[in-house]
């Protein structure tokens, strides 16, 4: 395998692209995780774990990377022609999970990407599926056009709230200070969640904040499927 394109999507995130052979063989589901090496120089063989951001196909795997550490740092200088190693797949936020036809998905900054390749393969009718999607300032927004365009394609009701967080233990930006029941607000944007599978992932402390008002909010727990970005 080797890195076939590398595309900026925001400051400092990268779409890297990687193409190889017969890669269906795998039977990766979006939603899934690979260990990645990159052929780059020494220090290759320290792996890091990078989800899915487009459905896997037979012969690409794409992911998206936040440049946070030395082995991400590494990864958006990365160039065409570079070889890959991986591991894996990883994982279990899949649509194999769902036991609802309605979906509910909560991204917050980077856990966009499993959401996005989830978004893109799973089996749902127009209306079937929202997205939530937290992030701090608009220019941090990633995939905001292919968002756009599954939801044309697809009927995903898209819901985009940018800001800083209202605090340490609330999923949600900033705002008046009679939206503090954290439950209340997330079942006035999806009134029916009880009835959906919900799919969340994001930093530890924003995924706590979800689960606790998606369960004040009458989802059971079994339908709170979600995937830490804590590396």
């Amino acid at each position: 395998m080797r890195v076939e394109s590398v595309v900026t999507e925001a400051p400092g995130v990268v779409s890297i692209t990687v193409k190889g052979h017969r890669l269906d063989k795998m039977k990766t589901a979006s939603g899934q995780f690979f260990i990645w090496r990159f052929l780059d120089g020494p220090g290759w063989s320290r792996g890091n774990p990078y989800t899915l951001s487009a459905a896997p196909t037979h012969d690409r795997l794409r992911i998206t990377i936040k440049a946070a550490g030395d082995g991400s740092e590494r990864a958006v200088q990365l160039t065409p022609g570079t070889r890959v190693l991986i591991e894996g797949p990883y994982g279990t936020l899949t649509a194999r999970r769902r036991t609802q036809p309605r979906m509910l998905l909560i991204a917050a900054g980077i856990g966009i990407t499993p959401m996005r390749a989830l978004l893109e393969d799973t089996p749902y009718a127009p209306g079937e599926a929202t997205l939530i999607y937290r992030y701090s300032e608009a220019q941090h927004a990633v995939f905001v056009d292919e968002l756009h365009a599954i939801a044309a394609r697809r009927g995903v009701e898209l819901i985009f709230l940018p800001g800083p967080r209202r605090a340490d233990t609330s999923w949600q930006a900033a705002g008046p200070a009679h939206l503090d029941d954290d439950a209340q607000v997330l079942k006035d944007i999806v009134p029916d969640l009880a009835h959906r599978d919900i799919y969340v992932c994001g930093p530890p402390d924003r995924i706590t904040a979800v689960r606790k008002a998606a369960r004040g909010a009458g989802a059971h727990r079994d339908n709170v499927h979600t995937e830490e970005f804590a590396w």
